[in-house]
């Protein structure tokens, strides 16, 4: 039986869930389709998109429970236990995806690029997220006032009902209905909210990640101006520069 590693190609049935590995929300896949793995990482409690796996109501007492150090919710453990059937990896390909428990080894495509082993893999140029390990010092580049996005506690309670009342729709139609008619109430996944001024020159410490996507980007907690805080990175990443680069 073939195994399923990097380099490797995989085959997503159709419906298997997937999730983006930036902004944007998890959908079911429309068609089968046959991708190559670029990375397989670990969904487990201490990884960075272990919370993604989680219904709304699980997502606020998991980071209670990570951030308080308190044992995980025994139910949370079970959830995710029967969603990724014991196996608490998942299978990336092309900015997308998904538990490695969904996916199936496939053989490359006929149409796939025979690769000379010769070549070198192209190097990509370090971004600004990936610089931010935990100990770097960060300032900013001018004057800002920070914003940042939090989860709209009303938003997950409107869906349902907006859903429950459009349920004499087809599955495909009925979502399309549900996210013009919140679109119209004007109900947001998440809330815009001010954080403050900073001065240009001001800096921060990296003390460590959360995870990519929540709040609309990669959040970094920081100890800045002597307070631990989380911010989601697009809000600082116009306006910040490691602090030995001038």
């Amino acid at each position: 039986m073939s195994v399923i590693q990097v380099n490797g190609y995989i085959r997503v049935p159709k419906g298997t869930l997937v999730y983006p590995t930036g902004d944007g929300t998890e959908a079911p896949a429309t068609r089968d389709q046959v991708v190559r793995v670029t990375n397989i990482f670990d969904v487990d409690v201490k990884s960075d998109n272990f919370y993604l796996l989680l219904p709304d109501d699980m997502r606020l007492r998991y980071f209670e429970a990570s951030g308080g150090k308190r044992p995980i919710d025994q139910d949370i453990l079970e959830f995710t236990d029967r969603l990724t059937r014991g196996d608490y990896r998942a299978v990336e390909w092309s900015n997308k995806w998904a538990l490695i428990a969904n996916v199936q080894p496939a053989e490359a495509p006929a149409n796939a690029k025979t690769v000379r082993k010769a070549e070198k893999p192209e190097k990509k140029p370090v971004t600004k997220l990936q610089r931010m390990v935990i100990g770097s010092m960060w300032q900013f580049a001018q004057d800002v006032e920070l914003r940042y996005k939090v989860r709209n506690p009303a938003y997950a309670v409107m869906r349902d009902d907006v859903d429950s009342s459009l349920s004499h729709l087809p599955a495909n139609v009925r979502r399309q209905a549900v996210d013009a008619k919140l679109n119209e109430l004007g109900v947001m996944d998440y809330l815009d909210e001010p954080w403050g001024h900073v001065k240009a020159g001001e800096t921060f410490t990296v003390r460590g990640k959360l995870t990519s996507g929540l709040g609309g980007g990669q959040d970094v907690p920081m100890l800045f101006r002597g307070e631990k805080f989380t911010l989601p990175y697009t809000s600082l990443e116009p306006y910040v520069e490691l602090a030995n680069e001038r």
